[in-house]
């Protein structure tokens, strides 16, 4: 059971990590533009829209990759959960009742 819970514990999400290097590639792009153009040859206003647009942008995406891979994390330890409520629902009963002579006394 321990195993199972590892595995599905370290569930990954391939939409999930495609978002997430998109998100560094858009964040180390964005750190490129911002240090390596100069800015005095374009309008500051634009310039700086750019920036914020991109980091945003990359941010959204880094946070749908987090999601997504909780998610596919969430769903599997679920799944495993209710495997295992199933199976412990359906141990035999023991067939024997036990007589209690508690209420004799009355």
């Amino acid at each position: 059971m321990e195993e199972q819970i590892k595995a599905a514990k370290q569930t990954r999400s391939w939409s999930g990590l495609s978002c997430k290097v998109l998100a560094s590639i858009g964040l180390f792009g964005t750190l490129i533009y911002a240090f390596g153009f100069n800015s005095k040859d374009m309008n500051k206003s634009l310039y700086m829209a750019i920036i914020a647009t991109s980091l945003s942008t990359s941010a959204s995406l880094g946070a749908l990759g987090s999601i997504a891979e909780s998610s596919k994390k969430n769903r599997a330890l679920t799944q495993l959960l209710v495997e295992s409520t199933n199976s412990a629902s359906q141990l035999p009963l023991s067939k024997e009742i036990e007589y209690s002579d508690l209420n004799e006394d009355n």
